[in-house]
């Protein structure tokens, strides 16, 4: 039998090949980690708040910029973002203060929008995931996986309907003040103010799915052709083209039951002398002809028709009305699905182009669903 002989020198050899082996172990693992995230950058164009608006906002008041997404915190997930919606809202938060959170210079300008999953390091969403939330004006967005909702397009909804008819801002609004604040029923008469956008065209078609005579008030020809023709309505007033009072008058001969509003200023005037004479509901969703000076807002000047008449008058923000959506949802997927209900896109094409979206926003120069696709 042969024992084995030591070899001090052997055994010197052996601890430097270990320790050469060691460095490259240690060497590939930290190049194969650095590899990793170099991977993960993500390029993000965004637009963001450069300066505060002087009354309306000009394209010198945004900037554009790319930036790199080169870290994923634990719970968080980039969504390619998919499509945005151009909401009045947007404008108050260019503000020192307003209606809603203000952002500050330099910060990406907020907007709801729809997107895909493509990073993840949360247990909650998979890449291949679409989410709904406050994505904002860029390309990519880096989020908390609790700030978004997973959503499912299925056949004949698809992806952008959540930034529309099934969106909070839209669709789920149009419903909330439409039946929780304007109590809509069968045979009432609904007007609904800025009802070629998208919470108001929404808002005539499900008035006409309960049952109710729909006048629809929007500027020039084309859109109230769109009214009537597309989406329904039993009459339309061109604020631009005509005597609102009186053309209302004729449209609603006994009076408004229910006013959506999304319009304010001297419109609300006009349906507020206009009210039914017993228990009609205005319900305040907006009002985009006051959004260009927040700090001299041009009130009602007859509200007092309110108490002569015995109506209400009730602003509203959609979101405390959370526990409402799974109804809300309900109702307006089965009016899409039977071709009851449906929102025309007018589509802006590049992420760049989001100033010029929310110019045209302001100036009327689209119908249906103003969205941006970055």
């Amino acid at each position: 039998m042969i024992s084995p002989v030591s070899n001090d020198d052997d055994s010197g050899s052996y601890s430097i090949c270990y320790l050469r082996l060691r460095r490259w172990v240690i060497m590939i693992v930290s190049t194969t980690i650095y590899l990793q995230e170099a991977i993960i950058a993500i390029e993000n164009r965004r637009v963001f708040i450069k300066q505060r608006p002087d009354g309306m906002p000009v394209i010198d008041d945004f900037g554009v910029e790319d930036v790199s997404i080169d870290n994923i915190p634990d719970g968080h997930i980039v969504a390619k973002v998919d499509t945005l919606s151009m909401d009045a809202w947007i404008r108050t938060t260019l503000n020192d203060a307003g209606m809603h959170t203000t952002g500050d210079i330099g910060t990406t300008i907020r907007a709801f929008g729809v997107g895909q999953v493509v990073e993840s390091k949360s247990d909650k969403l998979a890449v291949g995931d679409w989410v709904y939330g406050i994505l904002s004006a860029q390309t990519h967005a880096l989020v908390p996986d609790a700030a978004v909702t997973k959503v499912e397009p299925e056949e004949g909804i698809e992806p952008s309907a959540f930034v529309g008819p099934l969106g909070i801002t839209t669709g789920l609004t149009a419903w909330v003040g439409l039946v929780k604040v304007g109590e809509v029923k069968e045979g009432e008469t609904v007007v609904v103010s800025g009802a070629a956008g998208a919470v108001g065209s929404v808002v005539v078609q499900l008035a006409k799915a309960r049952g109710a005579y729909v006048v629809g008030i929007a500027g020039g020809a084309e859109k109230c052709s769109y009214l009537t023709e597309e989406l329904g309505a039993d009459a339309a007033v061109d604020y631009k083209n005509s005597d609102v009072a009186e053309q209302l008058a004729k449209a609603a001969p006994n009076g408004v039951d229910v006013f959506f509003d999304n319009v304010g200023g001297e419109l609300l005037d006009t349906v507020l002398d206009n009210l039914a004479p017993a228990g009609a509901r205005v319900a305040i969703c907006g009002a985009i002809s006051q959004y260009q000076h927040l700090d001299d807002v041009r009130g009602p000047k007859l509200y007092l028709r309110l108490a002569e008449r015995n109506a209400m008058m009730k602003g509203f923000v959609v979101s405390h009305y959370d526990t409402e959506f799974p109804s809300a949802v309900s109702e307006i997927s089965e009016l899409m699905r039977t071709g009851k209900l449906s929102l025309p896109e007018h589509v802006v094409e590049g992420i760049d182009g989001f100033p010029d979206a929310l110019f045209m926003l302001f100036n009327g120069g689209h119908h249906g669903n103003l969205v941006v696709k970055p």
